[in-house]
């Protein structure tokens, strides 16, 4: 062993001491509990927990007869809320750190994930192989999870959840009912201690059709892979003949989502027994959803449902062209056959107006009753008989019920009058003129025949006189 790899143990060796002095100050720890209904009145509580990386952790079970199963494991070094320690200890067990991590870096040591960026880190699997299974246990991540100790004292969140026994199927070579809406939990026989190979171990999951099957692995430990990346011991999910998942090794949290509503779950080792726990998983269901009419399915998870409209369309209830729904507690929150269907963006925008207009005419109407029973009792307080309120009634109605009315009366008493009495004008004036000139006309011609007699009968009385024979 070189100088340099005996001084880079020392130094981790006064870390880890350091470490121990910093953790042991006062800590902030916030708890919240949660009961969730089970199948057979049995009841599961969800612990959430909350506290800082360099404190030591219980999680423990209430009930003797329920165990512990692990939801979520976080590191969140951008929030240091919870870790309380002294200056000056932080001080030196910082300055120590830094010297390990440049003395490991000339070592060719690689950086950690959490040291190029400060986001949330899950340390799942660690806690699995410590408390998965168990009645109940202690847990450090300081000292329980690799790279740990070169983490900044900052907030851990831990959510595990204490499920009863008889609440969990755990025999093999059986098929399980998914009934509608709803799920359970399974186990391989011998979790947490071992698993069983050397037989043929499965599962048939079916549920009604039309509805897809979700499995979530929140533990999974079986044989790891070979240096050739091969798998000895598999787990293998298949949808009609398809294989949707096969892994070997550890994982926590995988979810696999079904095509249809049948998935077969195998479980294929070599070895009689092997000691790895073997998987925890959850089955659910969520109904399948037909997109409404005009619309298609444009992303899709376990929880959720996005449909789009296609172009130049929209859902008339939102005016948005997407629209998200939701699976909770194995259901649709929203009801999806009453979705209605994309239409055109111009008729949704004329059924709101439509819409609108009838939340007028409805305050409208509410005013007109609330109008009605005011007249209606002080026309009783007056002593008026059902004749007179009648009256009074309709004409309130008049006054506020038929603005529309109202407003056409008044366009043909501002337009349509007046123009037919200016054409009126105009024609009588044109009649006017035309009498006029023909009378006129004819006072020209009695006076011209006037003349003309008046002429002749000067000419006859001139020859007359003049003795001239008359002609």
């Amino acid at each position: 062993m070189s100088l340099a790899e005996i001084l880079l143990a020392v130094l981790v060796v006064s870390l880890t001491t350091q470490s121990t002095n910093v953790s042991s100050l006062r800590q902030i720890i916030t708890r919240n509990v949660t009961a969730v209904q089970l199948n057979q009145g049995n009841i599961m509580e969800i612990i959430e927990e909350q506290t800082c990386s360099t404190a030591l952790i219980r999680l423990t079970c209430r009930s003797l007869t329920s165990f512990v199963f692990v939801l979520e494991a976080l590191y969140q070094p951008n929030r240091t809320d919870a870790c309380i320690y002294n200056r000056d200890s932080w001080c030196k067990y910082r300055s120590l750190f830094v010297m390990v991590r440049n003395l490991q870096l000339r070592r060719n040591f690689l950086r950690g994930s959490y040291e190029h960026e400060r986001i949330s880190l899950d340390f799942r699997d660690t806690i699995n192989r410590r408390c998965s299974g168990h009645h109940h246990c202690q847990y450090k991540v300081m000292s329980d999870h690799p790279e740990a100790l070169f983490w900044i004292p900052a907030n851990i969140r831990i959510k595990y959840a204490c499920i009863p026994e008889t609440s969990v199927y755990k025999y093999c070579n059986a098929e399980v009912n998914v009934p509608n809406n709803e799920g359970g939990y399974l186990k391989s026989p011998g979790y947490p201690l071992y698993y069983l190979g050397g037989i043929t171990c499965g599962w048939t999951f079916r549920s009604i059709p039309g509805q897809r099957i979700v499995l979530t692995f929140h533990d999974l430990s079986i044989r790891d892979h070979e240096a050739d990346g091969s798998c000895i011991d598999i787990v293998r999910v298949r949808d009609d003949g398809n294989t949707l998942f096969e892994s070997c090794g550890t994982a926590a949290g995988v979810k696999i989502i079904s095509n249809t509503n049948v998935v077969t779950l195998n479980l294929v080792a070599s070895a009689r027994l092997y000691p790895a726990r073997g998987f925890f998983l959850q089955y659910q269901g969520c109904p399948n959803v037909i997109a409404p009419p005009g619309s298609y399915v444009s992303n899709g998870t376990l929880e959720t449902r996005t449909f789009l409209c296609r172009a130049g369309t929209l859902f008339p209830d939102t005016r948005q062209r997407t629209r998200t729904v939701h699976c909770a507690g194995g259901q649709w929150i929203e009801n999806i056959p009453n979705l209605p269907a994309c239409v055109r963006s111009s008729d949704s925008i004329v059924n709101n107006e439509t819409d609108s207009t009838k939340k007028i005419i409805g305050s409208l109407d509410g005013g007109i009753n609330r109008s009605y029973e005011g007249i209606l009792g002080q026309e009783t307080r007056r002593g008026r008989g059902p004749v007179d309120k009648i009256k009074i009634i309709n004409y309130s109605i008049m006054e506020q019920a038929q603005p529309a009315v109202i407003k056409d009366t008044d366009y043909v008493v501002d337009v349509i009058l007046p123009t037919i009495l200016i054409a009126l004008l105009f024609v009588g004036n044109a009649v006017i003129v035309y009498i006029i000139f023909q009378y006129r006309k004819r006072n020209v011609e009695n006076h011209f025949r006037k003349t003309t007699d008046t002429q002749g009968e000067e000419i006859v009385l001139s020859a007359t006189r003049n003795g001239d024979p008359q002609v």
